[in-house]
């Protein structure tokens, strides 16, 4: 469990980086402001569970930790792709290049 929440981790980090640097578009123009910060937020807020239950040693709660993480991973997925606002719909592309 521990690796698959490395990778989890990993994907948190770069959706987050992609979407501060507008390369991961959300489709909804100036509006995409809105999903930044929680997306940072829910990096942040993983890291310091993560933290906390590697100096506990603490293997109980890991799988709902892992669950949780990969199902708003998914969801922010789906937002930047098929789920896109009206402003830029999907297109068939993943990335927004300007």
């Amino acid at each position: 469990m521990k690796v698959i929440n490395r990778i989890a981790f990993c994907l948190l980090i770069v959706i987050c980086i992609l979407t501060t640097i507008s390369i991961l578009n959300f489709g909804y123009g100036l509006g995409n402001v809105i999903y930044i910060f929680p997306v940072i937020l829910l990096t942040t807020l993983h890291f310091f569970i993560t933290r906390r239950l590697e100096l506990k040693n603490d293997d109980n709660y890991w799988t709902i930790i892992v669950f949780f993480v990969l199902v708003l991973c998914i969801g922010i997925v789906y937002k930047t792709t098929i789920g896109r606002g009206p402003e830029f719909s999907w297109n068939g592309k993943i990335f927004f290049i300007k």
